[in-house]
């Protein structure tokens, strides 16, 4: 609204001058020729100026009142305040307008230009939308040339919240050899110097053959050398975030008069529950640390001259296990008589499928069972691990992992976000703050208040 003034405004001040300035430049050139024109050209130009000038500051106000109006919008539906009465609210809304834009200068603001409409938000239950609109008037510097003293502004915010509902959130783990991976550059460089190429920590117990190296004198499969090096690997920080997590929730829970419970579960070529009703945090955090990286007899050989060629990352048995331990259908959340905890499946994972299907299957994670269980209600949210192209290095993985589905393009991602609902899919890669991703996924995932314009 301000811009278009402007424009009109500086388009009719030019050409005035053009036409001022016109006749002047159609005749032969004389002594005080350029002295006449620039004189006629003052005159609009500082009046285009002074538009230029008011205009700016205009916008400037409209700008303070806009997040003033954001903040009015949103103190009205802090999880405290979801808690009171829709007219306390509105008297909420209000008073934080009026106090952050009652010290603004250059603007009138008469408070009987403020609206403020507190409603519920269409078929959501215990819900709240806020919708704030204003207008003032931006005193003008150059108001006396112009004779236009005031630009008047306004605008709108508006925002919805529900009350946060009482959760229980499923936490699934991969715990395959993959996630063996160091969650470090210079992990990775330290894997692959000793190794000779490969990056994984694999858990080998049996180090009389190959896929071991010696250390100091003794043979060790690359999941002790790697702990001997004090390499951290993805899923020692994927277990210490699941540990700051117990701790995120209960503090959250706590803010928002809400109950978080929490169940914990890992997979590799099976799915096993560690915590498998939920239950306090608390008891979860305790938990986290027996979820630990599938061991392996040897190279394909999980179970000692029983050969499994390495299918140990079995995305169908995991949602399966998950879908049994998942309720029916989920709850509201609210603490009305007979309602039930809303549920949440939380999937940690590199994204990497290599199972027995009938015939193996490497690639991407089927979504068929994601479908069934978002179709129950239960939200989904993936953390997503990065399967980096790099670790890919040795002939075999090139060929099946690199070349089809990780380089020139990203084939494991989509099939994530497939899984995922909207908005709950987070990935994080090499150096990056896993536990710190696993929070903001956290924060996503519960229903807090937000402005939607």
């Amino acid at each position: 609204m301000l811009r278009n003034a402007f424009q009109v405004v500086s388009e009719k001040l030019l050409t005035v001058g053009f036409q001022l300035a016109r006749p002047i430049l159609l005749r032969r050139d004389r002594r005080g020729t350029v002295l006449m024109m620039t004189a006629f050209a003052l005159v609009p130009m500082t009046m285009a100026i002074g538009v230029a000038v008011d205009y700016s500051k205009a916008a400037r106000a409209q700008t303070k009142m806009n997040a003033a109006a954001d903040a009015a919008a949103l103190a009205g539906v802090t999880q405290p305040m979801m808690l009171k009465t829709d007219d306390e609210a509105r008297k909420a809304a209000i008073a934080m307008f009026n106090a952050q834009v009652g010290n603004l200068s250059g603007v009138t603001y008469d408070p009987a230009n403020l609206s403020v409409t507190v409603s519920a938000v269409p078929g959501v239950v215990t819900s709240r939308q806020i919708l704030v609109t204003y207008t003032a008037k931006s005193l003008n510097n150059f108001g006396g040339v112009l004779n236009n003293p005031f630009i008047t502004i306004g605008g709108t915010s508006k925002s919805k919240a529900t009350v946060a509902p009482n959760v229980d959130f499923y936490l699934m783990l991969d715990t395959s050899p993959s996630m063996a991976l160091p969650a470090t550059s210079m992990g990775i460089i330290t894997m692959t110097n000793k190794t000779g190429g490969c990056a994984f920590a694999c858990h080998q117990t049996d180090v009389s053959g190959a896929d071991t190296v010696v250390n100091n004198g003794v043979r060790m499969s690359y999941y002790s050398y790697a702990r001997s090096q004090s390499v951290v690997l993805r899923i020692d920080l994927v277990t210490l975030a699941v540990q700051d997590l117990t701790d995120v929730a209960t503090t959250t829970a706590s803010q928002n008069n809400a109950v978080y419970q929490m169940a914990l579960s890992q997979f590799d070529y099976k799915y096993n529950n560690i915590v498998s009703s939920p239950t306090r945090p608390a008891d979860v955090r305790t938990a986290a640390s027996q979820a630990t990286i599938l061991p392996y007899c040897r190279n394909n050989q999980r179970v000692c001259g029983v050969s499994d060629n390495d299918q140990a990352t079995n995305f169908t048995a995991a949602l399966s296990g998950a879908s049994t331990t998942l309720p029916v259908v989920s709850g509201n959340g609210t603490s009305t008589a007979g309602d039930t905890p809303q549920a949440m499946l939380f999937i940690i994972t590199d994204g990497m499928r290599d199972e027995d299907a009938g015939s193996r299957q490497i690639g991407p994670m089927p979504t068929t069972q994601c479908a069934a269980i978002k179709a129950r209600g239960i939200k989904i949210a993936v953390l997503y691990t990065e399967y980096l192209a790099a670790a890919a290095s040795d002939s075999w993985s090139i060929s099946n992992v690199l070349n089809p589905y990780l380089a020139p393009v990203d084939n494991i991602s989509p099939a994530l976000i497939n899984c995922a609902t909207p908005g709950l899919f987070y990935k994080v890669t090499t150096n990056d703050d896993i536990s710190a991703a696993l929070a903001i996924l956290f924060r996503q995932a519960i229903s807090l208040p937000r402005l939607v314009q």
